[in-house]
């Protein structure tokens, strides 16, 4: 590549600097916004009981055991806990933590098996792709599982195609069994389906000779032998046959469908392959790319760095589809297998000058990706919008206009046939989206419903904060993170008439309102149904938020006392 740009970034010095720039940014801008979705909530109830009971090794959810997950992840909450307080931030640094390391772990992986720049670019699509921007800093296992895996299979693969690292099978060994520790034995399991079948297929045997191989096994099992027999028979008992062999048959929660119906079900068997274009964004228009340059170095046994990677991507793929259950961060795992395909794009066609094969079809889907880019920016804040009920200007309307110009560009340089720029366009856009997502929609977001927010605000207007939060007569739009923050953070709430039709409901929040002003939340449906029209009631709108497609207002309520009192008297 003749451009500066390619000059500069062939220098390695400058790899891990910018790869941490751009990965601290991505994983830690918004560290301290308030918990939101995906499991977030729940993990911080867990560890707060953990914490507050002083018991380590038997988990605890809303009174009853949990053994849904074993402690370790719930452990390095904690310990950044001790250090730096009770925080978002602090609840999230294992994430961000182990997202940047599996950046820097896929670096390391792709210098390994072709060059410094397929690492360079590998690593930068698990900085900038979608999933990754979104999962990767949240308070949940999966960022922390993926580094353990990741970590593993440059382990492993360090220690097959370097003669003189035949450790590294004891990191990898033990990396993997970290994973299993945090999550689920498949941290273990996948790992060792890809080296099987990568063996089987280049009828290698060497590695079973290997006195280091053998003893990162004995080192796996003393690990996870050891960790499962401290957390007790009731723990194990669920967690293998609950958590492990009963959720490959069915979905969790779902009694009535097996997995056989889960396939064609809500998230059919070919959900994931549907998904990970969006989840991949906008990197997955180079992965037919990938694959087609990867299936043609075939004879498998003259490369065998390229088969590791297509085994890599296709057996996760599979493994992962073939689950009953399917979300989109158990793709966190996979990003940096589609990130090796990626960098190994970068590898053959910006950097090879000899390379003939895959120019007509990078073009194509240069092209494509240039349009769906310019249409994504048209209708993006649409789209948003409908999701999380946040203006339609959450995304400014000059960074608009600039994200526009990169579409229309990918766009220009496919018809002018200017394909390497057109792969460093591909990264221009990462970082763009990377920028747009950190740095406007997340915030965006959060100041229309967050659940921080909404408890900061009622928190602070409470006369005396040890009075509990009100809610009237339905909580069907409390997710964990309220929970969280009312019952675990503040210390208590309460269902004002609770399981009681409108009318009994609103007499018990009237005689509550009658000892005292009272603040209480409800749903703005409720609020125009049952109190606006209360003579009885004076009512004045504090403060209103989005959570779980509700419209939620915090009222502050009292007794209109002279007019009360008067229509009693005529009452009697």
């Amino acid at each position: 590549m003749n451009t500066s740009w390619g000059a500069f970034l062939e220098r390695p010095a400058i790899h891990i600097p910018l790869l941490l720039a751009i990965g601290f940014l991505a994983f830690s801008s918004n560290a301290s916004i308030s918990l939101f979705g995906e499991t977030e909530g729940l993990y911080a109830i867990v560890t707060h009981t953990m914490m507050a009971a002083e018991d380590y090794v038997h988990l605890w959810l809303r009174g009853e055991p949990y053994f849904n997950k074993p402690p370790l992840f719930f452990w390095l909450q904690a310990g950044f806990i001790h250090v730096l307080g009770w925080s978002e931030a602090a609840l999230r640094l294992p994430s961000i933590v182990s997202s940047l390391g599996t950046m820097i772990t896929t670096y390391f992986l792709g210098r390994l098996l072709f060059s410094a720049m397929a690492g360079f670019w590998g690593a930068l699509v698990c900085g900038t792709c979608y999933a990754g921007l979104w999962f990767g800093p949240l308070a949940i296992i999966d960022p922390v599982l993926t580094f353990c895996m990741t970590l593993g299979m440059y382990a492993w693969a360090r220690a097959y195609f370097q003669e003189s690292s035949q450790w590294w099978y004891l990191v990898g060994f033990a990396s993997l069994a970290l994973g299993s520790m945090v999550k689920t034995l498949h941290a273990l399991a996948l790992p060792i389906l890809v080296m099987g079948i990568f063996l089987w297929l280049r009828h290698d045997r060497r590695v079973f000779r290997e006195p280091y191989f053998w003893v990162g096994v004995v080192l796996s099992g003393l690990l996870l032998g050891g960790y499962y027999l401290l957390l007790g028979q009731e723990f194990r008992q669920h967690f293998f046959f609950e958590e492990n062999l009963k959720r490959m048959i069915t979905v969790s929660g779902d009694q009535k469908h097996s997995a056989w119906e889960a396939y064609w079900g809500k998230r059919p068997i070919f959900w994931y392959g549907l998904v990970i274009w969006f989840d991949a964004f906008p990197w997955s228009a180079l992965f037919p790319v990938g694959l087609f340059l990867i299936w043609k170095r075939r004879p498998w046994l003259e490369s065998p760095k390229e088969l590791w990677v297509f085994l890599w991507v296709v057996v996760y793929f599979v493994a992962l589809s073939l689950a009953p259950e399917k979300h989109e961060r158990y793709l966190m795992p996979l990003l940096p297998a589609f990130g090796l395909l990626v960098g190994y794009v970068y590898h053959r066609l910006l950097y090879e000058t000899s390379v003939s094969e895959g120019w007509g079809l990078l073009r194509g889907l240069l092209g494509g990706l240039g349009i769906i880019f310019v249409v994504a920016v048209i209708l993006g804040p649409i789209l948003i919008q409908k999701k999380w009920h946040v203006p339609l200007d959450i995304i400014p309307l000059a960074l608009r206009l600039g994200l526009g110009m990169l579409g229309l560009m990918m766009i220009g340089l496919a018809m002018k046939n200017y394909l390497r720029m057109g792969l460093v366009g591909v990264g221009v856009l990462g970082v763009a989206l990377m920028v747009t997502v950190t740095g406007f929609i997340i915030p965006g977001i959060q100041a229309e419903g967050s659940p921080r927010l909404a408890f900061d605000e009622n928190q602070r207007r409470l006369n005396n904060q040890t009075d509990p939060i009100l809610v009237f007569q339905s909580w069907d739009w409390r997710e964990d993170e309220d929970e969280f923050y009312w019952d675990y953070l503040h210390g208590r709430s309460r269902i004002v008439g609770k399981g009681l039709g409108n009318s009994l409901a609103l007499e018990e929040l009237k005689r509550d309102v009658r000892k005292s002003t009272r603040l209480v939340m409800m749903t703005k449906d409720q609020y125009h149904r049952v109190i606006s029209g209360d003579p009885n009631l004076n009512a004045i709108v504090l403060f209103e938020f989005y959570r779980s497609k509700k419209n939620i207002v915090l009222l502050s309520l009292d007794w209109r006392a002279q007019l009360a009192d008067s229509l009693e008297t005529q009452k009697q």
